[in-house]
């Protein structure tokens, strides 16, 4: 995991060592989709130095669910699913100890690529291949028996099983795939700092750290002294960024004040509230932090009561407060 060029640079590595298939890439550019599968597979086959027969081609198209008339295909005409099954059995098909993918699963509805990625992970096992691949999709990774390596910017951030790379972030990508904000820290004489901000908790750590708080561990509001501010580190923010994820409305603040203020994302809305969730409204709205008789979805009732309000209320350039739980905070060793 990590930035779409240096993922796709260790997978390219991987593929150049000795007895490793090279990752299926469908060609791009102009008429790329009019080729045919057939003539693409053959190339493909050509470029990984294997030569497995007509009767062990359509074998590997068969293991993932494909029939030998998909080589009649156009690429262009295929859909999501049908391209991933394609890129897999390719793959499968040069016999190779070892497979690279480039996010192989992009694209597929989730409902087919559970099982897709399933059923790729239990033929490895069966059949002792390995497999490199790279994903922005955070499930994807639970195939990744060896390990999950983070690289940004060329640089590897972090190596190790997919529940300790992801329960302690030293990059973007894993904060961002787990629904945290990340920052550098320093713990000394009990105290937790992030920068210059006067955003501060107790630890027990001493020496460089990182931080993280969830998304939907701040409160925000359009009034300075809004009662649901608790702490005395209410800083003042601008909304920099609006963007969508998931069934959740989300806006990146930036401090007015970097003395006082960190720069976070937040959860201003979530829409999978708008029908209730099948329960009781109010006990929906306290588990996400809104207030009791606000409307569904609104996880802060000091930006407005309801998902038109707010939607008037909030845009890249209002100004808004910030009061963050710092008992959220969570820090680890930068070692």
């Amino acid at each position: 995991m990590g930035s779409a060029d240096s993922t796709t640079e260790v997978v390219l590595s991987a593929a150049a060592q000795p007895g490793v298939a090279p990752p299926p890439q469908f060609p791009t550019g102009f008429r790329s989709g009019r080729l045919r599968v057939r003539r693409w597979m053959r190339s493909y086959l050509r470029a990984a130095d294997a030569d497995p027969g007509e009767a062990a081609s359509a074998a590997a198209l068969s293991r993932f669910g494909l029939e030998p008339t998909v080589l009649r295909e156009r690429i262009g005409d295929l859909d999501a699913a049908t391209r991933a099954k394609l890129v897999l059995a390719a793959a499968w098909a040069t016999g190779s100890e070892w497979l690279t993918f480039i996010d192989p699963f992009a694209g597929v509805p989730g409902h087919v690529r559970t099982g897709l990625r399933a059923r790729l992970a239990d033929l490895a096992a069966a059949d002792d291949r390995g497999i490199v691949l790279s994903s922005t999709t955070l499930t994807d990774f639970i195939i990744a028996e060896a390990g999950v390596a983070d690289v940004e910017k060329g640089e590897l951030v972090a190596f190790g099983s997919l529940a300790s790379v992801v329960t302690e972030p030293r990059g973007s990508l894993p904060a961002e795939l787990t629904g945290v904000n990340i920052w550098s820290g320093l713990a000394r004489k009990g105290w937790l700092s992030i920068g210059h901000s006067a955003v501060r908790a107790r630890t027990e750590f001493d020496g460089k750290v990182f931080v993280t708080l969830p998304w939907r561990s701040a409160v925000v509001s359009l009034d300075e002294h809004d009662p649901a501010f608790t702490s005395a580190a209410v800083f003042e923010a601008i909304v920099v960024g609006l963007r969508d994820r998931g069934s959740a409305i989300q806006a990146k603040l930036s401090p007015v004040d970097t003395e006082m203020g960190l720069a976070l994302d937040v959860d201003l809305a979530d829409l999978a509230h708008l029908g209730g969730g099948g329960g009781d409204s109010t006990a929906d709205t306290e588990a996400d932090g809104a207030g009791v008789g606000t409307g569904y979805g609104i996880l802060h009732p000091g930006l407005g009561e309801d998902l038109p309000a707010l939607r008037r209320n909030v845009k890249v350039g209002t100004h808004v407060f910030v009061d963050v739980d710092t008992s959220a905070l969570r820090a680890y060793s930068v070692e």
